[in-house]
């Protein structure tokens, strides 16, 4: 970089977990009220066309972390206990992550939330300063559900808890009746603790993990009330039929009943939405500890929710709505304020731009990119194609484990132009200008035969990049 800080600034990044990327007062919505999210967008840079590099948990984190898409750092699906040391499903140890760099660089490196990329228990990948963590998956005892048991709360997270609703197999939700039941009021609380040990001038790395707004949707009821129902639109693609889309798209586990309602719908959407305006008034908390201080500071979420487009909840579909995500990112008296950038972000863009921003070279080959330099002097980062990889809905959801399972389907989007293969199933292709809900696939067109072999050499190319690995089959 050509001006970097004269002292290190700190770093802190924030990180949801399934928050959509319109669902925010800085996105443009009129109806979801983020005042504290809407702040730090216009003290910094939003990124308007942000892209995870996987819609599904442990990948698409690994490679925030990392720069690399999944097939280069090999975290191919969610993590879980069960599946301790399987191949695919923990991000190995010689995979370089943003925390070992910046702790070799002299960093106090923390994180306090879900970690989800392998041996959750364990400190890891430089986080060894503060490894405030819990478990993302199963009841059974960690440090948050240690937490509720010692405050002597009821913990709602456990999967036979009472008073919780779900309509058919869509997001299940509920309300708490004590803030200590809320983990990310628990994670906001760690966060700060975390800043107020910190008092010899180190520069330090912070990752918030907040796991909410994945479900359970547990929501305090001041903030449910101000929501109301009918002033919720639904999805204009929340009864799409799926005509000319890949067959396993019918049978995923999220496709919403035909027996919940429009009202149920909008029902559980008023408590999505609540959750997300519980979300910012807790990160409200932290931006005002941090106020001060030298400090980078980067929202995110890992991926998207569908939250009823093309007739889904949750994600793992390359859907926009499950692969583009809220990016922000603020450096007071550093990068121009109020900053709206269109060229899209890479899930494996953020971390060398963090990087970048504190004056560190990633130390070893990457995928992505630092659009430091553009950002800082208010420009527009070079267009670039983006893409995303996830493993197959059978692997993800039902444990189907053989190797050609765990790299099932990869996208391209490039310029309006959003081509999907499917290694099991038909391809897809979208022109996001004509059609924007992505209603109609247009892959088997003969007039777009071309343009899918161009777009397919592109895949080809980006695989190739840092090793195609489990996608040597799209070569």
């Amino acid at each position: 970089m050509d001006n970097p800080a004269k002292s290190p600034p700190n770093i802190v990044l924030i990180m949801c977990d399934q928050m959509r990327w319109d669902a925010t007062g800085f996105a443009g919505s009129s109806i979801v009220q983020t005042p504290n999210l809407d702040r730090l967008a216009d003290n910094g840079v939003c990124f308007e066309n942000a892209y995870c590099a996987s819609p599904v948990c442990s990948p698409a984190r690994a490679s925030w972390l990392t720069g690399l898409y999944p097939h280069a750092h090999l975290q191919l699906v969610n993590y879980g206990p069960k599946k301790a040391g399987k191949y695919g499903c923990y991000l190995p140890q010689d995979r370089t992550t943003i925390g070992d760099i910046l702790k070799r660089a002299g960093y106090r490196c923390g994180i306090v939330g879900p970690w989800h990329l392998g041996d959750d228990p364990k400190p890891q990948h430089g986080f060894t300063d503060y490894w405030c963590t819990y478990r993302y998956q199963g009841n059974y005892p960690d440090r948050l559900y240690d937490y509720f048991n010692a405050e002597g709360v009821e913990n709602l997270y456990l999967s036979n808890a009472p008073g919780m609703t779900r309509y058919g197999n869509i997001l299940e939700f509920g309300t708490i009746t004590d803030p200590r039941q809320q983990r990310t009021t628990w994670t906001i609380d760690r966060s700060l603790d975390f800043l107020q040990e910190q008092d010899d001038g180190t520069p330090f790395f912070l990752l918030v993990s907040i796991k909410d707004p994945h479900p359970r949707i547990l929501v305090p009821p001041d903030f449910l009330a101000l929501y109301q129902e009918d002033d919720i639109p639904l999805p204009t693609t929340l009864r799409d039929s799926l005509d000319g889309k890949p067959e396993f798209q019918k049978h995923g586990k999220f496709r919403i009943p035909k027996t919940v309602s429009d009202r149920e719908f909008r029902h559980m959407m008023k408590y999505y939405y609540a959750l997300i305006t519980h979300i910012d008034d807790q990160i409200g908390r932290l931006l005002n500890e941090l106020k001060g201080l030298n400090t980078v500071v980067a929202f995110i979420s890992d991926h998207g929710e569908l939250l009823g487009d093309h007739g889904y909840t949750e994600k793992c579909l390359m859907y926009e709505a499950s692969v583009r995500v809220p990016c922000l990112l603020s450096w007071q008296n550093h990068v121009p304020s109020g900053i709206r950038v269109t060229s899209p972000l890479a899930g494996v863009d953020l971390m060398p731009t963090l990087l970048s921003l504190v004056g560190i070279a990633s130390e070893t080959q990457i995928d992505g990119r630092s659009v430091a330099d553009a950002i800082l002097n208010g420009q527009e980062p070079e267009h670039q194609p983006i893409f995303a990889e996830i493993a197959s809905l059978d692997a993800i959801y039902r444990n189907a484990d053989a190797p050609e399972e765990l790299a099932a389907h990869i996208m391209i989007l490039d310029d309006n132009w959003k081509y999907i293969s499917n290694r099991f199933d038909i391809d897809e292709l979208y022109d996001l200008k004509s059609n924007p809900d992505e209603m109609h696939n247009v892959a088997e067109h003969p007039k777009h035969k071309n343009r899918i072999l161009q777009m397919r050499q592109q895949i080809a190319e980006m695989v190739c990049r840092t090793g195609p690995g489990p996608y040597k089959w799209i070569i």
